[in-house]
């Protein structure tokens, strides 16, 4: 079978799946489909979200009239790792909700084909990620351009390293005031003394100034709005609850301690798997392995 009769079976076959289980969007990988005219069957196009790493695609779809185009960043992604990407996206986004269905179809970039689709209910999933962390009073009290910004970064951190070397590093953003009490320098505060825009993480030219600090030991501390407030510091709460998160080193027991006393999200990068986690209230609520 030809790569366009098996994209049309998917795309048929995942239609009657949105049918059957009500799910609200469908969420198409379009890197992976070598001819576009696949999608063209879909009848409604306001249900259809387009999943793309390449800007230009971005750019070109931005105007069709679909539901949403979710961009990703330039980083290599398993399949499942494009799924979770793409869905805590389109919560970021407001375009899906937590409690709803999505249908995801996808494949590897530049394959010509999607041959994997996912059923997704939000409201139960686990593997994607934990429903109850991503909610709205969560997305409403951060930036999600600022969530995005950080987690993208903390993925090209995993995929890149730096200096050849795997990176860890912990990001945590929001409720800096409580997170100060909880925490104290490891060195001289490398951010103390620059204007607040000068140090904004939503300034991409700001990025490759974190990649160098990323090198230091502990953690960046981010305001709410994106400005980075400090970097290499030692993050003091310790989670209280014994035998959480078995295997998880000290990176991971501090981020969830840091989120456990104060109302932070903390991003971590692995520096043994590269895997990129998210914390809230002493719990991991996503989880993306090292990009490929």
């Amino acid at each position: 079978m030809n790569g366009s009769r098996l994209n049309e079976k998917m795309i048929a076959a995942s239609l009657e799946a949105m049918e059957e289980s009500g799910a609200e969007a469908l969420m198409l990988f379009v890197d992976a489909v070598g001819d576009w005219s696949a999608w063209r069957v879909i009848p409604d196009l306001k249900r259809l979200i387009m999943v793309t790493r390449d800007p230009d695609t971005e750019k070109e779809l931005a105007s069709m009239g679909f539901k949403a185009v979710i961009k990703l960043p330039d980083v290599n992604l398993t399949r499942l790792g494009q799924v979770k990407l793409a869905v805590i996206k389109g919560l970021d986004h407001g375009v899906i909700g937590n409690s709803g269905r999505v249908v995801c179809l996808t494949g590897l970039k530049g394959s010509g084909i999607v041959d994997t689709m996912m059923v997704l209910d939000l409201e139960t999933e686990e593997e994607v990620f934990t429903a109850r962390g991503i909610s709205k009073e969560l997305l409403d009290r951060l930036s999600t351009h600022v969530l995005e910004s950080v987690l993208n970064l903390a993925l090209e951190l995993a995929g890149e390293g730096r200096e050849g070397k795997s990176v860890g590093a912990t990001f945590v953003i929001g409720n800096h005031e409580k997170v100060d009490k909880f925490s104290r320098p490891l060195i001289m505060n490398p951010f103390k003394g620059y204007p607040e825009e000068a140090r904004n993480i939503l300034d991409e030219a700001m990025h490759e100034t974190i990649k160098e600090f990323a090198l230091l030991d502990g953690a960046f501390i981010i305001r709410e709005d994106g400005v980075v407030m400090a970097a290499g510091v030692h993050l003091d709460a310790a989670l209280e609850r014994e035998g959480h998160m078995p295997g998880l080193g000290c990176r991971h027991m501090a981020a969830a301690g840091i989120t456990d006393v104060t109302d932070a999200v903390a991003i971590t990068i692995s520096g043994s798997t590269g895997t990129v986690r998210i914390f809230r209230k002493g719990a991991v609520i996503f989880e993306l392995e090292r990009p490929v």
